[in-house]
């Protein structure tokens, strides 16, 4: 149904070239998925973003890049495109086809694993 986008969470490498000239790399696991939105599907934006992109204005997801899942571009009626975080957004009308192996994976449901973001 939709092989066009895997959310696997496979680790990839990262190479870039530091301040002093060296060559560096990183090694990247991208984050798990933590909304059911795919491309095409409509979203009511929760929050102003600027003039073109006001809180209840319905979007179109144009895209999900599947190494930031959680980062969604879309686009309003005036053929205008942003990108808004899952945290801005809420799904109104699921128009893409869906596995049936994908869960509805909600914030709540999967647990903070980034130690240095929590106080002591």
């Amino acid at each position: 149904m939709t092989d066009s986008i895997k959310f696997d969470r496979k680790p990839y490498i990262v190479h870039y070239v530091d301040q002093e000239g060296k060559q560096q790399s990183i090694r990247r696991v991208p984050p798990p998925k933590l909304h059911t939105a795919m491309p095409t599907d409509k979203v009511e934006l929760t929050k102003k973003l600027s003039d073109n992109f006001d809180a209840g204005d319905e979007l179109t997801v144009k895209s999900i890049n599947p190494r930031h899942a959680n980062i969604l571009k879309v686009e309003n009626g005036q053929g205008q495109t942003t990108f808004i975080s899952h945290y801005d957004m809420k799904v109104k009308d699921k128009i893409a086809p869906r596995l049936e192996s994908e869960a509805a994976a909600t914030g709540e449901d999967i647990p903070i694993q980034n130690d240095y973001l929590l106080w002591p």
